[in-house]
């Protein structure tokens, strides 16, 4: 476009040409978003030109995000890969711009889980948008500003598309009946049980804690698979993706997928996304999340602790050391896991004198089925190489002591 022919454009003409042109000679090149975001600034002195490029950045963010979530993404892994892979201004700026989009949404357009990200972007961010951040910014502020959303933006319109796991914002829904009494009160004794094990200084009491709630989580999947079993309950299998935070994401996914094996889930770990997908019942993906917290959190500290004695020793843990700790430690935990489950599964056998074999059998193959559907390229990967055996020992020593077996009541706190 000829000068004269951009000068005669609005300036909200003026400034969508300008930021797309940017945002294009980005595209594959190395780019000082600070510079471009000063040109920008600088190309107009109208009193309107700020107001202009707020409202063009807040509309190319609009669009940006909507084409995330209809390639599939959600709020949690757009701020995961925006973290990984940008500045923190960009990377908050991301956020502004997911939560402006989100906010043109009422309650009733939203499935809860997309409700649960908007609530995280209104506690990460004050701005719902570009405008609602620019106001009240001086010039270099507003450069600042700029330089991040221009960044945020390029990110944005380069992610792939990806298997998407949940209704768009907008559309209408199929209310969840997982909120019902009944699984409420089991999932808060869960809960409650987990933040317990995690809370406590005492292995006894932590491992009396974590086995019931693998227990209490076992019965519920059974139960649940029973009434779906009698057509009272029906539900198709669903996905939700989990974000694997940095350090050591490999063996932290090993471990994710080893609780999802043994409370009948499929995990799919994308590297470059660092994200977990689990595809499962609902009710199976909720207890699935909920332990694999509590036991990162008990294997973060298991290893700080073993940290600490080695420094004693004068011993120092390498990253060859950790890496192999949380490999172990996820190995042996899902050969507990699967244990207690079972053990689980022979005592409603028998208290209610059914088989229950075919029963979880079809709940499997209705999730493998969905996972074939969301992923026919499937690939296996690789496991974390153990590279350090004091790593390896002393992962398999904490998943041990974090085993899933009481052996004595839980007492009242």
């Amino acid at each position: 476009m000829e000068q004269d022919e951009l000068n005669g454009l609005p300036p909200e003409g003026r400034a969508r040409y300008l930021v797309l042109g940017a945002l294009q000679r980005a595209r594959g090149a190395r780019t000082d978003w600070v510079d471009a975001a000063s040109d920008l600034e600088g190309a107009s002195n109208e009193t309107a030109w700020p107001a202009a490029l707020a409202r063009v950045f807040g509309e190319l963010g609009d669009d940006a995000v909507l084409r995330a979530w209809e390639w599939g993404w959600m709020p949690r892994e757009v701020s995961s890969t925006l973290k990984k892979s940008v500045s923190a201004e960009a990377a908050q700026a991301g956020a502004v711009l997911m939560r402006g989009q989100l906010a043109r949404y009422t309650e009733a357009e939203l499935s809860d889980r997309w409700l649960a990200h908007r609530d995280e972007l209104a506690a990460a961010v004050s701005d719902a948008g570009v405008a609602e951040a620019a106001a009240g910014l001086g010039r270099w502020d507003r450069i600042v500003l700029w330089a991040a959303v221009l960044e945020a933006l390029d990110l944005l319109g380069g992610l792939p598309k990806i298997p998407r796991v949940e209704p768009l914002p907008g559309t209408p829904l199929i209310a969840h009946r997982l909120g019902v009494a009944e699984s409420s009160r089991a999932y808060e004794r869960i809960r409650a049980l987990l933040a317990k094990a995690e809370s406590t200084d005492s292995d006894a009491e932590a491992e009396a804690f974590t086995a019931k709630a693998q227990e209490l989580i076992a019965r519920h999947s059974i139960n649940e698979a029973l009434l779906a079993e009698a057509g009272e309950e029906r539900r198709e299998p669903e996905a939700v993706r989990v974000v694997i935070e940095r350090p050591y994401e490999q063996p932290k996914s090993e471990l994710l997928a080893q609780i999802a094996d043994a409370n009948h889930c499929r995990s799919v770990y994308w590297p470059d996304g660092g994200f977990t997908t689990l595809i499962g019942d609902r009710g199976d993906l909720r207890s699935v999340e909920l332990l694999y917290h509590s036991l990162l959190v008990q294997a973060t500290a298991a290893m700080a602790r073993v940290g600490s004695v080695a420094a004693k020793r004068g011993k120092s843990q390498t990253r060859s050391f950790r890496q192999s700790f949380l490999a172990s430690f996820a190995m042996r935990i899902g050969e507990r896991l699967r244990a207690s489950a079972d053990d689980t599964a022979r005592e409603v056998a028998e208290e209610t004198g059914t088989d229950l074999v075919p029963v979880m059998r079809q709940r499997d193959e209705r999730v493998d089925a969905r996972t074939s559907e969301l992923f026919p390229r499937l690939k296996f990967g690789r496991s974390t190489r153990i590279t350090n055996y004091e790593g390896h020992l002393a992962g398999l020593a904490a998943a041990d002591a974090a085993r899933l077996h009481p052996q004595e009541p839980i007492g009242r706190r």
